[in-house]
């Protein structure tokens, strides 16, 4: 009603020409409800149950904490022998840490989505990790308190893989989906129970426990396998510990093969010296046999002077070998005692070599003591021809003992240091914190070893980064899939065409799940874009359903403030003009399809169009509104055949 004026004046009154805005509501702000280290703002547990807005991983670490620390991680360390170095190895076995895993994922969840382009994100913190376990109950009720929330519009469960009965995890998500569709503004990221193709087929599971119809199945999107990521296990250093087992020559072994060698260059020498000692015991004994005897007896020190040699050298190597044999028996092994036992008997009277010195030995006494006679020098030439007899083979004798030490000596103590060389190494028991000080290299390496360790996690996290980037760069009617996962060495499984088929297609319950895929030199993509209710064509595609989530809300609030106008025709032209501009701002972006606003949707509102004299009488203005929202090409189909030559 116009003021009335009364006081005489100049009056100002404000015209209002253009219509009200549609101010677009936020598309990507999920909800994480999980278990969180604490939940502390100002007192202890002040945030527990309470929906908290936070907008960086540094805010939820201040009032949410960290990661649960894993405690039952196990490093082996292997010193192997490699030509005589130490060879140190370093595993950690990857299977039996993701088996004995912490079952609460929240704060590595967080990391994936702000990695992935999130931003603004709700935390239900719903306890902490005194119990061990995840139950539905409490994710149920932190889903409950989530109703009251406006804002999130995407819901996640990160630690929701670690509730023991499937039947809830099912149930769990089936209630998140009922809620989606009892407040129409908000959509579900669905993870499987599991991953591992080996065991019960995840995805059959998955479309058997989501059980609802289509209306509730239309705000949910079901992501498959698990990735694998970049991100570190925290884990308490205390709690790792060392299994050390290591290759070391005990003295025993290493005094055996040190003599064993000596002996093999030894012997080697001696061999090498040998032939012309022979061959100079040779000529003497010649010079004596052509001349006279009594030529014999003044000649006959060159006889001994020649065989002396022999002698010595015959020496050297007996004493080379038993220096072998004394090491070799030390060494205690089977294998070492009975080469050494061989070469021993060589040594020792299995061979010529002692008889030999022996018999050299006495043929030099005899022409020593023989007589300045006719007779003595006859003794001369028969010791001396005996001698040069003796010497015949000394050779092959002396190479048949080489032989022994070489390889058969030197095998056999490989052998033995090879058996018993795998002793408990001197960090065997302790732990990674107190190998800090100790053994620093080998702490920095398990450190590495650790890091480099590929932390499984459900992809829902990412996906709602996901969301939230493509969101922000193109548009929430911009389907999420042909883009990168960052943070994502690979999927946990390596899916096929044929194996998509029926992932993005169910002719049964019509439950399409998208796939996480990697693909070389493009890497890991999303390569599927579809809702629960994969056949339905209203509703089939994540971003349609998403877009139509965000118009509806936006346009609901904006409309909040109509409510009680007049129900006439002003009104209706401003309700109509405010909701226009907003879809023609959208079909400008690329939101909506057609060449003009008129083919691309419509808005009608008014007597006898949207609403009878009843529904005014009633209080009900009726706004109907109409989206032809871009759908992805899913499907490229290039069709090529032959055209006939026209010139």
């Amino acid at each position: 009603m116009a003021t009335t004026y009364k006081t005489p004046g100049v009056y100002i009154e404000e015209i209002v020409k253009f219509p009200p805005s549609v101010a677009q509501v936020e598309t990507a702000i999920p909800a994480f409800i999980g278990y969180t280290e604490k939940a502390t703002k100002k007192v202890a547990d002040d945030l527990l149950l309470k929906p908290t807005r936070i907008t960086s991983l540094l805010e939820f670490e201040t009032y949410f904490g960290f990661p649960l620390q894993e405690v039952n991680i196990e490093v082996d360390i292997y010193d192997a022998l490699v030509n005589g170095d130490v060879e140190r190895t370093i595993t950690v076995d990857q299977n039996q840490v993701t088996a004995d895993r912490q079952p609460y994922l929240m704060y590595y969840a967080l990391q994936m989505y702000f990695a992935n382009g999130g931003g603004p994100c709700y935390i239900v913190s719903v306890g902490n990790y005194s119990g061990g376990t995840v139950l539905f109950n409490d994710l149920n009720d932190g889903l409950d308190l989530l109703q009251k929330e406006d804002e999130p519009t995407l819901i996640l469960f990160p630690d929701a893989t670690a509730i023991a009965d499937p039947n809830e995890f099912f149930a769990l998500y089936n209630n998140a989906l009922t809620q989606c569709n009892d407040l129409q503004d908000r959509f579900t990221i669905i993870d499987t129970y599991t991953y591992d193709d080996t065991s019960d087929d995840p995805v059959d599971a998955l479309r058997s426990g989501v059980n609802l119809e289509k209306d509730y199945l239309k705000y949910g999107a079901a992501y498959y396998p698990y990735v694998e990521t970049i991100l570190d296990y925290s884990y308490d250093e205390s709690n790792v510990s060392i299994n050390h087992t290591s290759e070391e020559e005990t003295p025993e072994s290493v005094a055996a093969m040190d003599a064993a060698e000596q002996a093999d260059t030894d012997i080697q020498g001696q061999l090498n010296t040998i032939p012309a000692l022979v061959t100079a015991l040779t000529d003497a004994e010649g010079l004596i046999d052509d001349g006279t005897n009594g030529e014999a007896n003044t000649n006959r020190v060159t006889v001994t002077d020649t065989i002396q040699p022999i002698i010595d050298s015959l020496n050297a190597i007996v004493a080379a070998g038993s220096a072998a044999v004394v090491a070799g028996n030390a060494a205690g092994d089977a294998g070492v005692t009975a080469a050494s036992g061989n070469l021993n008997t060589a040594v020792t009277g299995g061979a010529n070599i002692p008889t030999m010195i022996t018999a050299l030995e006495g043929h030099i006494a005899a022409i020593i003591a023989a007589p300045n006679t006719a007779g003595g020098g006859g003794t001369v030439k028969t010791e001396s021809a005996a001698a040069a007899a003796a010497v015949t083979n000394v050779e092959a004798d002396v190479q048949a003992i080489l032989a022994l030490v070489n390889p058969a000596l030197i095998a056999a103590i490989t052998a033995a240091q090879d058996a018993d060389s795998t002793i408990t190494g001197a960090l065997d028991g302790q732990n990674l914190a107190a190998l800090e000080n100790v053994d620093s290299s080998t702490y920095n390496r398990i450190k590495v070893e650790l890091g480099i360790l590929p932390l499984e996690l459900p992809p829902s996290s990412a996906m709602a980064g996901v969301y939230a980037r493509v969101d922000s760069d193109r548009g929430v009617w911009k389907a999420p899939a042909n883009v990168g996962v960052n943070y994502v060495i690979k999927p946990t499984i390596k899916i096929t065409n044929e194996q998509q088929d029926r992932l993005n297609v169910d002719t049964i319950a019509g439950k399409s799940v998208n796939a996480i895929r990697n693909f070389t030199g493009k890497g890991t993509l999303v390569w599927g874009a579809r809702t629960l209710a994969g056949n339905d064509k209203e509703w089939r595609y994540v971003p349609v359903r998403r877009f139509f989530n965000m118009a509806e809300e936006s346009i609901k609030k904006a409309t909040e403030q109509f409510v009680f106008e007049p129900n006439d025709a002003n009104t209706w032209v401003r309700v109509k003009a405010m909701i226009n501009n907003f879809l023609t701002l959208q079909w400008r972006a690329g939101a909506l399809a057609g060449p003009t606003p008129d083919k691309a949707f419509y808005v009608n509102v008014g007597l006898g169009e949207t609403m009878t004299a009843n529904d005014i009488l009633d209080g009900n203005m009726i706004i109907e509104i109409g989206m032809a929202v871009v759908r992805p090409a899913e499907f490229i189909i290039l069709k090529f055949s032959h055209k006939m030559q026209e010139a």
